[in-house]
């Protein structure tokens, strides 16, 4: 952090304080040099340098335009995993121990070099012994050591930021950073996007133009993942698309009523649709790749959203606004009369666009900035959900520039609208809300009788925190080492002068006490009390 200029965290976190005098006057030379690159490269560069964990949840925070600022936003984005491939021996060894047999009695055919190399694992092309082609997963070996050492960092560092920061309490960088450690462990163990894939295949088993690997689970366990290899093109490789004669209008056209089905009929969606990760085939179905990282929204997040798109759609500010404060966090600085102000503005600039020329992305992009800037916190599948529609906008615009998502999706979204509204949903929703009801109400006198209990008993505690205790109590503590330095200068004196005057007068007696070093030994004492309050004073950082 120093290397790259963010020392100044270090002091915010109280971190400085373990560091040796001579360091931090190396920081501060440090920090000067780094402050030639933009805050965002120094960002992307710490985590760069940290690894594998780090970058990860760069990766994670790079979906999160309401709690990181744009200028960093933009270079998280262009965190990618750059590590060398693990040896082909250490892979193999992983395998064999993993599935309980040799690498030849698994399989007819494994290729040495990789397909892909990231931090968590490596992806091997392969042929069972029935010749089925396959793609083979496999876990770095050692790496969950080292991630759960990484995480137990990150921890520290969140309850720091929470402690010593306003903006840290508000965010709730803790509850980020355990949701980002559980969304990680969950990554680690490969069965789990195995049941991601299938759970997919289920909801996408309906339409002739989603194509889901299989996963061969008798060739497979939490740190190895054999899956079915598709012959596809990559949307990565638009020229062999165009050379082979497909359709991009129909290919893009499949691609986004796939995935607006996944997010809003099915409720679980691939959440990384970039091009590396969706192949076609030639009817021009699509194939995804990689289930690590998924969405899921709650029927109620669904009716959010779908109140959102609708709004949108009509370019409804208010109703706008009234859907992200139902969806989010509302901090206690976070004034809505000018949230709905910037938001008509917002809205105001895409009046005069036709439906088929909107850039959705773009929308909720600026309406998420928007809620960063008046520290409305965004849920985290919703965040995921925007950030899987700008890619999925991106990719779209590659394969066919004319095709509006707006379009495609408004359907969608006046059949969920449709579907709430049906008698049968509105019923359910009132059961459900009377049910709530009749708990809470239940509830309340044994709550208040445990409460009136502790009132008699002495038992009642009341918490008071003052906000701003810790600043007081630095700046007291800074005063004190400044009364201990006097006094301990003071007495440094006065020895001094001690020392004088019983030199003078004791040195020519001849009684056996005076011949004794007293006033040197007392003299040295005192030296090294002083020093040492010096030494201690300083190190402190109170001052």
């Amino acid at each position: 952090m120093v290397r790259h200029g963010f020392g100044y965290l270090l002091d915010q976190l109280h971190l400085t304080d373990f560091l040796p005098y001579h360091e931090r006057f190396k920081k501060n030379v440090e920090e000067e040099q780094a402050a030639e690159l933009s805050r965002g490269e120094r960002v992307r560069l710490v985590l760069t340098d940290l690894g594998g964990t780090f970058i990860k949840f760069g990766q994670i925070l790079s979906t999160r335009p309401d709690l990181v600022p744009k200028d960093i936003l933009v270079e998280l984005e262009k965190l990618q995993d750059q590590v060398p491939p693990v040896p082909f021996e250490d892979i193999k060894k992983q395998i064999e121990n993993e599935l309980g047999a040799s690498l030849e009695e698994t399989f007819e055919h494994f290729d040495l070099k990789p397909l892909a190399a990231a931090s968590i694992g490596q992806v091997h092309a392969a042929c069972l012994k029935d010749k089925r082609d396959v793609v083979v997963k496999v876990r770095r070996p050692g790496i969950e050591n080292k991630m759960e050492t990484d995480l137990e960092i990150l921890f520290d560092l969140a309850r720091l930021a929470e402690k010593h920061s306003a903006l840290g309490r508000h965010y709730q960088i803790v509850e980020i950073v355990d949701e980002f450690a559980w969304g990680l462990k969950r990554e680690l163990d490969y069965s789990v996007e195995g049941r991601n894939a299938e759970r997919l295949e289920r909801n996408s088993r309906q339409d002739e133009n989603v194509k889901i690997p299989k996963v061969f689970w008798e060739y497979s366990s939490n740190k190895v993942l054999t899956m079915e290899r598709i012959d596809g093109l990559k949307l990565t490789n638009l020229e062999a698309i165009d050379t082979r004669g497909y359709n991009r209008r129909v290919i893009a056209e499949n691609l986004a009523r796939t995935l607006l089905k996944q997010m809003l009929q099915d409720g679980f969606f691939h959440a990384d649709p970039h091009p590396g990760n969706i192949a076609v085939l030639p009817d021009s179905s699509i194939c995804f790749m990689d289930f690590g990282l998924v969405g899921y929204i709650s029927p109620e997040r669904k009716k959010q959203i779908t109140r959102l798109l609708l709004a949108l759609v009509r370019r409804d500010s208010s109703q706008i606004v009234k859907a992200i404060l139902e969806m989010g966090v509302i901090s206690k600085t976070t004034e809505l009369q000018k949230l709905r102000r910037d938001m008509d503005m917002l809205i105001s600039l895409y009046y005069s666009v036709p439906l088929g020329k909107l850039n959705l992305g773009a929308v909720i992009r600026e309406i998420l900035d928007l809620a960063f800037a008046h520290r409305v916190q965004i849920p985290s599948e919703m965040t995921l959900l925007a950030k899987a529609l700008i890619t999925l906008e991106g990719v779209i615009k590659d394969l066919d520039p004319s095709i509006s998502i707006v379009e495609i999706a408004e359907p969608f979204a006046k059949k969920l609208l449709k579907e709430q509204f049906a008698p049968v949903s509105i019923l359910k929703e009132v059961q459900d809300q009377l049910q709530d009801f009749f708990n809470i109400a239940v509830s309340i006198p044994k709550k208040a009788d445990k409460v009136l209990d502790k009132t008699l008993e002495g038992d009642l505690t009341v918490k008071i925190e003052h906000q701003n205790l810790n600043r007081v109590l630095s700046y007291l503590d800074k005063m004190a080492n400044k009364l201990s330095f006097s006094i301990v200068l003071l007495s440094f004196s006065m020895v001094m002068a001690a020392l004088v005057i019983g030199s003078a007068i004791g040195r020519g007696g001849s009684d056996f006490f005076w011949q004794l070093p007293i006033l040197e030994i007392a003299f040295v004492t005192s030296v090294v009390m002083f020093l040492w309050l010096l030494i201690s004073i300083f190190r402190s950082g109170r001052f």
